[in-house]
């Protein structure tokens, strides 16, 4: 996982990694990512649920969302003890769309909160760590598609949210009369 997180960041830092600017259902991406995680959130004695408005479309690069996404749902994933609750929400908030992925765990003390998104920045204790890219690059990859991730948490519950620029569902073309 290092080696891709170093990758990644190297591609990002050197401009040569592209965001393609699309029609991405937001709904269909957060179901994928579910279906895709399950098992290692079984693995790993968490549960996982998708509650998905229908519909909401953001304007981003599909790929890149789902790395954002992937990297929000392994850190719930990594950082909260066996037992938690992980869910992937999908909604529409004015002209944002928002991929959210809350779970029950402990929370985020508040003295991490400011370097939570540095490169390399760990925080210590009992969880397992991995390289300290992976909230830097979701943050990198977010505003490259003019959006944002942030994180608001209290003990027992930690939700990170990524916010992109919401689109309207695109409009079937008609079909032609057989």
């Amino acid at each position: 996982r290092l080696a891709g997180d170093l990758l990644d960041l190297s591609r990002v830092d050197a401009g040569r990694l592209r965001v393609e600017r699309e029609d991405v259902p937001l709904d269909e991406v957060a179901a994928v990512l579910v279906e895709e995680v399950r098992p290692l959130a079984e693995v790993t004695s968490h549960t996982i649920e998708l509650e998905a408005d229908a519909d909401v479309w953001a304007l981003a690069d599909e790929e890149r969302v789902l790395q954002v996404a992937r990297a929000l749902v392994s850190n719930a994933l990594v950082h909260t003890p066996a037992g938690s609750h992980v869910t992937v929400a999908v909604r529409r908030a004015g002209d944002r769309a928002l991929l959210e992925v809350r779970d029950d765990g402990p929370g985020i003390a508040p003295e991490h909160l400011d370097r939570i998104f540095d490169r390399f920045y760990r925080v210590d204790g009992t969880q397992a760590s991995g390289s300290g890219l992976g909230l830097a690059i979701a943050r990198e990859l977010a505003q490259r598609m003019e959006g944002s991730v942030g994180v608001e948490t209290r003990p027992g519950q930690t939700v990170f949210t990524l916010q992109l620029p919401a689109e309207e569902a695109p409009v079937a073309a008609p079909q032609p009369a057989a």
